[in-house]
């Protein structure tokens, strides 16, 4: 039975106490256009609540899936997110404020925003999300699911854990290590373990013990593809082997600038690796300054050109999910999983996976092979050098999702797409972009001598200290460069070779006094087997 706005608002709420105080004061003496002019705000701000409470109570009527008698009481319900962040836990959420509330089941960390729930049920005003809450002990608390996988506690730091999968993760929080191996009767939950390694110095940690997939149907739509700018990469063939061989990705589009290298690097693959493979390349500069001008302003906007280009082709190709990364990155599974297997259960209802960022810690100055020789990475966003928002998976069959940056994808109005916080999973991220940010030395050396043909007003407003002070310190030991000149100083900085190495150590080392050791967790890829099979 259709109700009417009559009926929404015999109920008193508070925006209704509101809205009748307003009006009662306009009975007040005023200018009578000004008194007519309010009374018609009024009635159109009401008009506007009913109608958002109208919505909220047909998106309720039609939850099938909810009954009444399991929902939870109003004392039940945690607040576990703000509009706009990721929704803390799985499972039955509502949305909204005050009186004016829509509901779903959710997993976690789904945007806390109108794209997850398919309505608005408080138009224009500032809403948050609640959570109905677990009972500590019960089975949801000793049970977690994590795309598919499910795993069960099996034991506290200290305590011995009985796991016949022998697929054993020990942590904390978001912070984990696991051991892959044969299954045993008894193992130790101990950092003795997992080869000394503790991902959360100091901090008590437990156990988990990996139980197989879920009973839901395995996904099909795990195909999954990668797209890049390159140019000059570090490491082409192992990052192309690494994607392809370790992390499952189908195919990889390419667009490749000032790399007069790749074109033998490219040659010396696998042919079945070259199938893999889309090359797009760039038209080359004919000046005497080869760099772009202006290259980190300009960078991003060829990036989201290559990104909306590699969308239309993976639609052709059936490809399920694109994620725009850089050469001088990584895909990172901690449980090893493939990405596409990660991502074919992200629920039909989203579109956008966040996937989280951490910087790589190098051993020293004389770091070679910056994929290979890096075991540990740094977690706390506070510390980075360079950005901190992640990348983002999108799921190829939205056709209204555009790059909206380097970073996320929106619709054309800039609305954003549904999406899944991949941090906010009950045990971190099953999925992380490891930037392996200016390694090794020499090719910091010349990326900031590139982004140094930029205006210094241009310079003041890139937001990382880190590439604006490499800039400068660039700009002032190459005072032949287009803005080398201006940079000089009455006093230039020391540009030898080894305080430019410290200068690069205290940012990318132990060494730089902002990186604590409790920021560090394990990296662990199996290096000696990618390489193997190149």
């Amino acid at each position: 039975m259709r109700r009417t706005c009559a009926q929404v608002f015999t109920t008193p709420t508070r925006n209704n106490e509101v809205a009748m105080g307003a009006a009662r004061a306009v009975d007040r003496p005023m200018q009578g256009v000004a008194r007519i002019g309010l009374l018609a705000s009024l009635l159109l701000w009401q008009a506007s609540l009913c109608e958002a409470a109208l919505r909220q109570r047909v998106h309720r009527d039609r939850a099938v899936s909810l009954q009444a008698a399991d929902m939870p009481m109003d004392g039940e319900w945690q607040p576990c997110a703000e509009e706009g962040q990721a929704v803390a836990h799985a499972g039955r959420t509502r949305f909204g404020f005050g009186a004016l509330w829509v509901e779903s089941s959710l997993p976690a960390g789904a945007s806390c925003s109108t794209s997850s729930f398919g309505t608005d049920p408080a138009p224009f005003v500032r809403k948050v999300c609640e959570c109905a809450a677990v009972v500590p002990g019960s089975a949801d608390d000793r049970l977690r699911e994590e795309l598919g996988l499910i795993w069960r506690r099996c034991g506290g730091e200290g305590e011995s854990c009985d796991c016949k999968s022998g697929v054993v993760r020990f942590g904390n929080g978001q912070r984990w290590v696991v051991m892959d191996g044969p299954g045993h009767e008894e193992t130790p939950c101990g950092a003795g373990s997992f080869k000394g390694e503790d991902p959360d110095a100091g901090v008590p940690k437990e156990c988990w013990c990996d139980q197989g997939q879920s009973r839901a149907p395995v996904p099909t739509n795990n195909r999954v593809a990668v797209v890049m700018l390159s140019r000059r990469p570090p490491d082409l063939r192992l990052w192309l082997e690494y994607h392809v061989g370790h992390m499952g990705v189908e195919h990889l589009f390419l667009q490749v600038e000032d790399s007069p290298e790749f074109n033998s690097t490219f040659a010396s693959l696998k042919p079945s690796m070259q199938q893999r493979v889309t090359v797009w390349r760039a038209a080359a500069q004919v000046s005497g300054d080869t760099r772009p001008q202006d290259d980190y302003e300009t960078l991003q906007k060829r990036q989201i050109s290559v990104m909306a280009r590699a969308k239309q082709v993976s639609t052709e190709m059936g490809i399920s999910w694109l994620i725009h990364i850089d050469d001088d990155e990584l895909l990172y599974s901690p449980t090893h999983r493939h990405a596409g297997d990660l991502l074919a259960q992200m629920p039909n209802s989203f579109d956008q996976a966040y996937i989280p960022n951490a910087e790589a810690v190098y051993p020293s100055a004389d770091v070679t092979n910056c994929f290979a020789q890096t075991t540990e990475i740094n977690v706390n966003a506070f510390t980075f050098a360079s950005y901190a928002n992640g990348k983002a998976a999108v799921r190829v069959s939205d056709s209204a999702a555009v790059p909206a940056g380097p970073h996320m994808w929106k619709d054309a109005r800039g609305t954003e797409l549904a999406s899944i916080h991949l941090d906010h999973l009950p045990f971190g991220a099953p999925l992380i972009v490891v930037h392996f940010e200016s390694c090794p030395f020499v090719r910091w050396e010349s990326k900031f001598w590139e982004l140094g043909n930029t205006a210094p007003r241009k310079i003041d407003a890139i937001p990382f200290r880190f590439y604006r002070d490499s800039i400068k310190r660039m700009q002032e030991c190459n005072p032949g460069s287009v803005q080398g000149a201006a940079a000089q100083t009455d006093v230039q900085a020391d540009c030898s070779k080894g305080a430019l190495q410290s200068f690069w150590a205290q940012w990318k080392t132990e060494a730089n006094p902002s990186i604590r050791r409790q920021d560090l967790v394990p990296l662990n890829i199996p290096w000696a087997n990618i390489q193997a099979s190149m």
